[in-house]
């Protein structure tokens, strides 16, 4: 996370992800209690992806990438294949 006098800036860079097939598509979640949250898409090249997204880290507990069917859940369907909590400072 970046914070900057515009806002806090999320920035998902993963490398080494399972290769996607088909429709798959990679989602980022940020998650409060049991509520989550969509963050946006991302299709990953050699196992590469990112993404970025503003957002209020007071109003999120953690950060999750699911691997799903497609590009177009409202929520998670897939598999966590990458999660960490959302650190305050």
């Amino acid at each position: 996370m970046w914070q900057y006098k515009s806002g806090t800036h999320l920035v998902v860079q993963a490398e080494n992800l399972p290769e996607l097939k088909g429709t798959e598509a990679y989602q980022v979640w940020l998650i409060k209690g049991e509520n989550t949250y969509n963050a946006g898409t991302f299709l990953s090249q050699d196992g590469n992806g990112a993404l970025y997204y503003s957002f209020n880290p007071q109003n999120f507990d953690a950060v999750a990438i699911t691997l799903e069917p497609d590009a177009v859940g409202d929520n998670p369907r897939g598999k966590i294949v990458l999660a960490a909590p959302i650190k305050r400072g």
